[in-house]
């Protein structure tokens, strides 16, 4: 697995990202000793900031000249990470980003509750911008996640769990929160609806893409590749779509083992000799080529999508490659 490198795409965009370092450190600031402990812990398990950086890209492509881009990058962030928040407490994690979870430091209580500051934090912050458009993709990306989360727990452990379940889940948790960040610089501009809906829809298929390969990694990655254990999907009872895919290819014997599995518990890890069984099942059934394949359909769409706009001809390059780079963690 190649790791992904977006130096060469923050780099046009350093400033707006230290921006929006200052004002996640501004906003995540609290006189309330509780909530400082527990946003210093998030802040210091910081990801990639790739929701930021669309956001940041898609304004300097459409020509942003405000700041309010660097407002919104850090919102969209806030919400990414109030939805990891709220999800490692009901997957029961322990691990994210390779550190300690709020959960497993400090139980499920206070983490839910800080998640639940994050939101109206971020709800605050948008509100401050007094962009109408932004706060309506703000709260329909917030509620569709929310949905999002709804329909994955209610198919938790279901061996019925349906293609149409999982893009479901796809595209209220993972793509539309993409979609809002890279319509943000087009609505910022004031660009015309089909333009605005172009690069809505590059968002879409960039996040759908990004989490194809994700569900990917999840069958084909170390758990030191991660950052969590491998198969961490399954034992926790998501069906993504490498499984389906397996499960509809030979039935009777993989729906054997992922009962075993779940039985065993989510917490105990898969025996060596069972997660070297799933693996051969896996190859033998070319049960990864589909997922591949839509994710890149997906990285296509966005470029075509992307290519229906006027804009910054650099970072429409950077644009374009994006795709594609998301595409080589699966390698």
């Amino acid at each position: 697995m190649s790791r992904l490198d977006l130096t060469r795409y923050f780099l046009p965009i350093a400033p707006k990202l230290a921006g929006v370092e200052a004002e996640l450190q501004r906003i995540l600031q609290s006189d309330v000793e509780v909530v400082q402990k527990l946003a210093d812990h998030v802040r210091g398990g910081q990801g990639k900031r790739l929701r930021p950086a669309l956001v940041m890209l898609s304004s300097r492509f459409c020509g942003v000249e405000t700041d309010d881009d660097v407002r919104f990058g850090a919102v969209f962030e806030l919400v990414h990470t109030a939805t990891l928040v709220h999800d490692d407490v009901i997957d029961h994690a322990q691990i994210r980003r390779s550190m300690p979870t709020l959960n497993r430091l400090w139980g499920n209580t206070l983490t839910v509750l800080f998640g639940d500051v994050l939101y109206l934090v971020a709800m605050s912050e948008a509100i401050a911008c007094r962009s109408w458009r932004m706060m309506e993709i703000f709260a329909e990306v917030t509620t569709r996640m929310i949905e999002g989360e709804l329909i994955q727990n209610d198919v938790l452990f279901k061996l019925d769990t349906s293609r149409k379940d999982y893009f479901d889940i796809q595209e209220r948790k993972t793509a539309l929160l993409f979609s809002g960040c890279t319509e943000t610089g087009a609505v910022l501009t004031n660009r015309g609806q089909a333009e605005c809906e172009a690069m809505r829809r590059y968002g879409l298929e960039v996040g759908r893409a990004f989490q194809l390969v994700d569900d990917l990694l999840d069958y084909t990655a170390t758990s030191e590749q991660l950052g969590k254990p491998a198969f961490s999907d399954l034992r926790e009872g998501k069906l993504t779509l490498p499984m389906l895919t397996l499960l509809e290819r030979a039935p009777d014997e993989v729906r054997a083992i992922v009962r075993t599995i779940w039985d065993r518990g989510e917490e105990v890890p898969i025996p060596a000799e069972e997660e070297a069984k799933l693996r051969a099942l896996i190859e033998r059934h070319d049960a990864l080529s589909e997922t591949r394949s839509l994710a890149l359909k997906a990285s296509q769409n966005a470029v075509a999508h992307l290519a229906t706009v006027q804009g910054d001809p650099a970072t429409a390059e950077l644009l374009r490659d994006i795709p594609e780079a998301l595409l080589s963690r699966s390698m």
